[in-house]
This record gives structure tokens, C-alpha cells and sequence, in this order.
């Protein structure tokens, strides 16, 4: 377990490397500009991190974290279990404005197949769909939807989010919020008819 200060130090290099990132984009951004801006040493970011992939995966994973803990603070704010799935849906585009999100699509693109980069890519991608159950399972709780397949319904709900962000280019951020409420319409009722089916 690293100690405080350790913890603080690691924290202070990923808040100076996303400025920078930020700021000149993921391949842009050498090893030796990291040092230079982070003001830490060479050695310093290597005892964090193992590489500048590394780091940048680090830095994403705090991120998702921060946009999930957001979501806690925020979700008190919705009564039903329908406010919450359009909530979310809000919080995700709301995100779209990040500017580290632009540098993360740059980041995907550019990876080489590593399986093990892949891998901790997944995990950190697979953040929200643990809020989505939860939103999921109170809607079963209360008897709204199916409680079968919950699980199933989650990763289809996190891939309806997911594949919609692909139009984020293409689309002001309130024609977003339009799209994406219209897909959690179009994805309730097809939950709500399941239900009624039971």
C-alpha cells in the first residue's frame, strides 16, 4: 500500500500529465515533456508507473472513477428508476465535454494489439456498467422490469450509451442529449414490454 505521501506525489504527476496531454495530444506528449512539466524526475514517474501508456491508463482509470463517484453524488437528484436511467444518460454527455475525452478516443486508436493494455482498457471501460445494474436492479426491486438477465441487460444498456457516443463528432452536445434520451426511451420500452409479458 503506498503511503500518503507516495499517493499524494502519483496523484500530483496525473494532474500535471493531463494538462499536458490535454494540451498537445497522447503521441505528442514525449516521456522527457512528462518530467519537464510534472516537475517530478524520471525515476519519480517510473516509480508510479511503468510507462507513459502506463501512466495515461492510470490517469483514464482516475477519471472513469471521478465521472463514477459524480454519479453518486448526482443520482440522489432523480426519484424513479426511469429519471435515473435519463440521468445517467445526461452524465455520459455531459462527459463528452472532458477535453481528456478527445485525447482517450486518440489513445484507443493508436494501440498496439497488447493484450494486457487491452485488458486494463476493458476494465476501465467496464467501470459504468456497474452503475447501470445498480439502476437496473432497483427498477427490479420495485417490480418496474424483469428481474431475470439483469446482468445481460446491463452490458446491452452500456453498449446502447457506449455505441451512441460514436456520434459525438457528429453532433452538437444538445443534439446528443436529444439522441441519447431517445435511445433510453426506445431502450425502456423494451424493458417495460418484457416486463408486462411476465
Amino acid at each position: 500500500m503506498a503511503t500518503e505521501k507516495a499517493q499524494r506525489k502519483r496523484d500530483l504527476i496525473l494532474d500535471k500529465a493531463k494538462i499536458l496531454f490535454i494540451q498537445r495530444g497522447y503521441a505528442a506528449t514525449s516521456m522527457d515533456e512528462l518530467v519537464k512539466f510534472t516537475g517530478a524526475s524520471k525515476g519519480s514517474i517510473y516509480y508510479h508507473f511503468d510507462s507513459k501508456e502506463d501512466l495515461f491508463i492510470q490517469l483514464l482509470a482516475k477519471q472513469n472513477q471521478e465521472w463514477m463517484d459524480a454519479w453518486h453524488e448526482k443520482k440522489a437528484n432523480y426519484g424513479s428508476f426511469e429519471e435515473k436511467l435519463y440521468g445517467i444518460a445526461d452524465h455520459m454527455v455531459d462527459d463528452f465535454q472532458n477535453p481528456l475525452t478527445k485525447v482517450a478516443e486518440e489513445f484507443y486508436i493508436n494501440q498496439p494489439n497488447d493484450n494486457t493494455l487491452l485488458g486494463k482498457l476493458l476494465t476501465i471501460l467496464q467501470g459504468p456498467r456497474v452503475l447501470y445494474r445498480e439502476i437496473l436492479e432497483e427498477g427490479a426491486d420495485q417490480g418496474i422490469i424483469s428481474p431475470d438477465d439483469i446482468e445481460e441487460v446491463s452490458v446491452i444498456f452500456g453498449s446502447l450509451l457506449d455505441g451512441l457516443s460514436t456520434t459525438f463528432f457528429e453532433r452538437s452536445q444538445e443534439e446528443l442529449r436529444v439522441l441519447y434520451r431517445k435511445g433510453v426511451s426506445i431502450f425502456l420500452q423494451g424493458v417495460l414490454a418484457g416486463r408486462a409479458e411476465d
